[in-house]
């Protein structure tokens, strides 16, 4: 009766240390780099860049940019942790952060900023 009770013991927490494995590697945080002149994330650790396709209305991830999207070397980027692999699920809140103007400058708009 006692190993029986001792390996219902053991079971229970295998178990529960495998939830918890499962459960911390949805929320992992990730760093991407957001660039709003051109719209496109970058994960530096995958290699992996977020665009939108032709349509405007699909994001696709590639290694390899297409030559229809562009990045200038002088345009800013921006670091931006997401908890997950989908950053541009934000991309309305980031285009409003990073307004890009028509000089190609960004203005980044703050919490500040929308008090006034």
């Amino acid at each position: 009766m006692k190993k029986i009770l001792f390996l219902m013991l053991i079971s229970g927490s295998m178990l529960t240390a495998s939830a918890q494995v499962t459960d911390s590697t949805t929320t992992t945080v990730h760093k991407y780099y957001y660039y709003p002149s051109s719209n496109v994330y970058f994960d530096q650790a995958s290699g992996n860049y977020w665009y939108k396709d032709n349509t405007g209305t699909n994001w696709t991830e590639t290694q390899t940019l297409p030559t229809t999207v562009t990045l200038e070397k002088t345009a800013p980027r921006y670091s931006l942790k997401y908890n997950g692999t989908e950053p541009w699920k934000n991309n309305a809140s980031d285009i409003k952060k990073y307004k890009v103007k028509k000089n190609g400058t960004v203005k980044i708009k703050t919490k500040k900023d929308d008090d006034h």
